[in-house]
């Protein structure tokens, strides 16, 4: 017999599921799933984001270097904007199969 400070012993009993049990074998998709789908997505806006920086950036550089005023920077952008689509449509197809 267990004493007041002692905790009780859960049944054990083969026919009877533990808690952990029932909430595994219920079918539910809770939130464990959806944290690393939120953290993959949020990785792909801000490589979109990156990418059209640092094309934006370089050609901005490189306009100031060469003289080449608006040139290089639109170049830059685009090349950005290809780098980041190209990215993003794998990246997507990577958390579509998961």
């Amino acid at each position: 017999m267990p004493t007041a400070d002692e905790p009780k012993a859960r049944d054990a009993s083969p026919g009877r599921p533990s808690n952990g049990d029932a909430n595994r074998h219920s079918g539910k998709k809770g939130l464990p799933g959806v944290a690393p789908m939120l953290a993959r997505l949020t990785m792909i806006g801000w490589f979109v984001a990156a990418s059209i920086a640092v094309g934006a950036i370089a050609g901005w550089w490189l306009d100031a270097r060469f003289d080449t005023a608006p040139l290089l920077l639109i170049s830059g952008v685009l090349i950005g904007v290809a780098v980041a689509l190209t990215g993003m449509v794998r990246m997507l197809q990577r958390v579509g199969s998961d």
